[in-house]
């Protein structure tokens, strides 16, 4: 059996006995209150009705003559008991009967008493001993006393006494224990049984997402993933394994392809000045070919540099993401600023970059962060822009800042603007293929989206929204 399985059984069992142990004590403690008051209840109700159909038959009796009846009641029931030896109470104290039923009587005690307290009758259960009326114990007995006397006299003739064990009560409560103990064995017994069920309801599932888990390898091509269809949380939890997997392997394919390009784009540049340089060293290339072959070696290494460096950045933001502290800059600054370093590239491509943004937009980030971002963007217009770069910017949705680039180039040829971002991806004319990707790294590190498109008379479009919680 599973360690949870155990610990399923062993809380059922817990909880039985928890419930039946407060179950016993609140059973002892209210059925004997309950009892007791019930049966000092009814013993004085028995006691009135009793003593009142005495008197009522004593009072047809006496007539006029109540200083002769004492004896003459006296007589009359000693005289049933020993001639009649009736079974029940109610046919020895009036013949005619009180209308009891025997049974309602049958743990009670009646003694009935004449004026001087001596016992003229006592009712007793069968093979037991007469009750001594002078050594009653009320801690054994609940009591009810009543007197006898003729209604409108003040004349005592007799005493009526009757008593009930507690010892019954004791029984009783017993007997409700004893019930309460087998209901529990029986509920205890039923309980194993259910846990044994719920067991197995649950560590089959369970033991199912153990297995996906174990069996998930990223060097698997697929994904081998067993469903669980139980609606509960361990389906929902063997979903979300499902899908770290997924996400496990989508990583994995991307680091690999991103080893891939990376010492793709590093062999390239590496050959190339490992071939000029040999060259030069061989001789093989002349004296006027020497500076064309040592510039090629410069520009290579200079590629070399930006790729080295724009990989070390990407690592540093996937790792760092959070760990610089973002400040309120001016953006319509900042983008004066990234355009007088552009401008030169601008005036050698007769291409006009026009700053069209509110001068009022304040965003929180890092001066480094806002230069690679709209450095790369604005550079890549420039790239392909006939004549100008317009940078724009709009509040939408009533709190949301869009802020477009766009060129009035050529545009993205089909299905090439998803990809833009993706690392290692060069359109025409592209250098590394790092640039929008680092834009795209850091616009998700501040929760902004990002998406390119083409105009619609002509040229390319990149546009960045920003939610009013990343705005100062």
């Amino acid at each position: 059996m599973s360690k949870i399985g155990k610990k399923i059984i062993q809380s059922y069992i817990i909880v039985i006995l928890c419930t039946a142990l407060v179950f016993l004590i609140i059973s002892k403690m209210s059925f004997n209150s309950i009892l007791n008051s019930q049966t000092t209840k009814t013993l004085k109700s028995d006691a009135d009705t009793i003593a009142s159909q005495i008197i009522r038959q004593i009072d047809r009796q006496i007539g006029s003559d109540i200083n002769a009846f004492n004896n003459k009641l006296s007589i009359r029931i000693n005289s049933n008991i020993l001639s009649e030896n009736p079974d029940s109470p109610s046919d020895i104290v009036i013949p005619g009967g009180l209308g009891f039923s025997p049974n309602r009587l049958a743990t009670t005690h009646i003694i009935v008493l004449d004026s001087e307290k001596s016992p003229i009758y006592q009712s007793y259960i069968s093979n037991e001993e007469p009750i001594n009326i002078n050594k009653i114990d009320p801690g054994k007995y609940f009591v009810e006393q009543r007197v006898l006397k003729p209604t409108g006299h003040d004349k005592i003739l007799g005493y009526l006494i009757m008593m009930a064990k507690k010892e019954d009560l004791t029984v009783i409560n017993s007997l409700i224990n004893r019930s309460v103990i087998l209901g529990f064995l029986i509920s205890l017994f039923i309980a194993t049984l259910i846990s044994f069920f719920f067991e197995r309801s649950i560590i089959n599932p369970i033991y199912k997402v153990k297995k996906n888990i174990r069996s998930f390898s990223s060097l698997n091509e697929e994904i081998t993933w067993q469903q669980i269809k139980t609606k509960d949380e361990i389906s929902e939890i063997n979903d979300d394994f499902l899908m770290m997997a997924k996400r496990l392997k989508e990583y994995d394919k991307s680091q690999k392809e991103f080893f891939q390009n990376t010492s793709h784009e590093l062999k390239t540049p590496l050959m190339s000045i490992q071939g000029y340089a040999e060259a030069i060293k061989d001789g093989v290339i002349d004296n006027d070919s020497e500076n064309e072959a040592l510039d090629i070696i410069i520009d290579e290494s200079k590629k070399l540099r930006d790729t080295v460096n724009s990989i070390v950045y990407l690592s540093k933001m996937e790792k760092f993401n959070n760990h610089q502290l973002n400040t309120p800059i001016n953006l319509w600054e900042k983008l004066e600023e990234i355009k007088g370093k552009l401008g030169l590239i601008a005036h050698e491509n007769n291409v006009v970059i026009y700053n069209n943004l509110h001068e009022s937009i304040v965003i929180n980030s890092t001066d480094e962060k806002l230069d690679k971002v709209f450095f790369n963007i604005i550079s890549n217009a420039l790239r392909y822009a006939k004549s100008s770069v317009l940078i724009r910017s709009e509040i939408i949705n009533q709190s949301h800042i869009q802020i477009t680039v766009s060129d009035d180039g050529k545009g993205f040829d089909e299905n090439e603007a998803p990809k833009i971002f993706d690392r290692f991806y060069k359109g025409k004319g592209g250098n590394s293929g790092l640039g929008l990707s680092i834009v795209k790294s850091i616009a998700d590190s501040h929760g902004w989206s990002i998406n390119a498109f083409n105009n619609e008379e002509s040229g390319a479009s990149i546009q960045i929204i920003i939610p009013p919680e990343k705005k100062s």
